[in-house]
């Protein structure tokens, strides 16, 4: 009998590249607003202090330039940190203290000679600000090299100006008060960042213990269930064949057809309890709520290659999220919901737009136009796998196809039959890319689909890597795997927004 494969952990990532964003996709997502008043600010001080001291500029298109970069390096923290664009990566840090030692730089140049203070120049406090906004996105030590090469740049700047500053102290007590501007907030981005990771590292590993105790607890009222439920299966056949053959004294060619069948209902049973995935635990979950609720479910599950159970814990957890939210969200279709989890190799080689335009051809048109039915959607997925079982002395294959089928009206989803089978996977799984494709139909607008999903994709992009979503209502497609890449968010048949 094949039993389902191990999961494979990927390889960690080594502690001095984690962030609290990839520790904590939540805690990095409610921390967002706080860059935006951060890129806020500096573009205010960045105009307010350039218009208070025109008097000392004595190249305008410097100045300009300055501001420029200056709201250059605000706007790229806000773009980088966005939850769609998750997770901040190290280009674009480059990038944002590039634009920023720039603005200081340019601002410098513009004054070069008559600038009174070095205390009112805005480009050391906004570089600081900068850096401590990357706090909850970036290792703490990049966040600390960034400020300490920064506040070399500013020093050296600063050195030459001090004869013709209008206070007499030593080039030094310039250079510090400059300096300090820059370390003092960036050291404190750093030692939050050092902070929180160490603290979310100890939370997981105690929950990860806490975990490894409550399941040794619980293992053997586990054991006893099963065997509660395996003799209760074969006390509903198994031992009434057995007492009639010992009361007759003989065997029957009734009873040999009678055996043959339980030994074959019981291996099935036994193949599909082995095969079931952490993926099709979390489809039953909300299949079972949607029943609860009165709704006839058809929630299909395409993984024959038991893919799913190499994801990480993380991984789980935001694909099970998402799901939930989809079955939970107003105008869900219970019977459209399609989770594939295959090979993303071939997957790759064509963009989605072409896979998802396939799938909903000849629907946008018909859709725009009330009192109109489109032809219909027909949506199928047909994984096949097989596996083998002994049960002394038989042996058996199975086999299942797990199909389905939607069709589309104006105004509504109907979804015809389907039906969905788990069989056993191959023994071990290929360390190949996994690329999980979710298919549902939902009866939202694009605005309110896409602020359901916000949270989610913000999550999912950065446990996963690249993450493609195609929104034709009441049609939406998901595709996410580990290959880091761009993202496209793409209407329709249009071109990418």
């Amino acid at each position: 009998m094949t039993s389902t494969p191990r999961t494979q952990q990927e390889p960690r990532t080594p502690r001095r590249f984690l962030t609290q964003q990839r520790l904590d996709p939540l805690g990095a997502l409610a921390a967002w607003p706080l860059a935006p008043v951060v890129a806020l600010i500096v573009v205010a001080y960045t105009a307010t202090t350039t218009v208070l001291q025109a008097g000392q500029i004595q190249h305008p298109l410097l100045s300009v330039l300055a501001i420029v970069a200056s709201v250059a390096a605000a706007g790229t923290l806000v773009a980088a940190s966005r939850p769609d664009h998750a997770p901040f990566d190290r280009p674009l840090h480059l990038v944002m203290v590039g634009l920023a030692v720039s603005a200081h730089l340019l601002d410098e140049a513009a004054r070069w000679g008559r600038n009174t203070l070095i205390q009112d120049d805005f480009g050391p406090l906004c570089i600081g600000l900068l850096l401590l906004a990357l706090a909850p996105y970036r290792p703490w030590r990049e966040i600390a090299l960034s400020g300490a090469v920064a506040a070399a740049i500013v020093a050296a700047v600063t050195v030459p100006q001090a004869p013709s500053l209008s206070i007499a102290v030593p080039a030094v007590i310039y250079a510090i008060v400059a300096v300090s501007q820059v370390l003092a907030p960036a050291l404190a981005g750093a030692a939050y960042s050092r902070r929180i990771v160490r603290l979310l590292l100890t939370w997981q590993t105690d929950a990860r213990r806490a975990i490894a105790a409550r399941t040794e607890e619980s293992r053997g009222q586990v054991v006893r269930t099963v065997v509660e439920q395996q003799w209760a299966s074969l006390g509903a056949g198994v031992f009434p064949l057995l007492t009639g053959v010992l009361d007759h004294g003989e065997v029957t060619r009734a009873d040999i057809a009678r055996a043959g069948e339980l030994a074959g209902a019981l291996r099935r049973e036994l193949v599909r309890d082995i095969d079931k995935t952490w993926l099709d635990a979390v489809v039953d979950r909300e299949r079972g709520g949607l029943l609860e609720r009165g709704a006839t479910a058809l929630l299909v599950v395409a993984d024959p290659e038991h893919r799913a159970t190499a994801f990480t814990a993380d991984q789980r957890g935001a694909i099970a999220a998402l799901i939930g939210a989809l079955c939970a969200v107003s105008g869900f279709d219970p019977c459209s919901l399609v989770v594939q989890v295959a090979d993303g190799t071939d997957a790759r080689r064509r963009p989605l737009l072409d896979r998802f335009g396939e799938l909903t051809a000849g629907v946008g048109t018909a859709l725009d136009k009330p009192g109109r039915t489109p032809r219909s959607l027909t949506a199928a997925t047909e994984p096949t796998a097989t596996g083998t079982g002994s049960l002394a002395p038989a042996t058996a294959t199975a086999a299942a196809t797990a199909t389905g089928s939607v069709a589309v009206t104006t105004g509504a989803i109907t979804t015809a039959t389907g039906s969905i089978g788990t069989v056993a996977g191959p023994a071990a799984l290929p360390l190949r890319v996994a690329t999980v494709t979710i298919q549902v139909g939902i009866d939202l607008s694009e605005r309110k689909l896409r602020r359901v999903l916000r949270p989610y994709l913000g999550v999912l992009r950065v446990v996963f890597g690249r993450v493609r979503v195609s929104m034709r209502r009441p049609l939406l497609m998901l595709e996410f795997d580990d290959e880091r890449g761009p993202t496209s968010i793409r209407r329709g048949l249009g071109t990418a927004r």
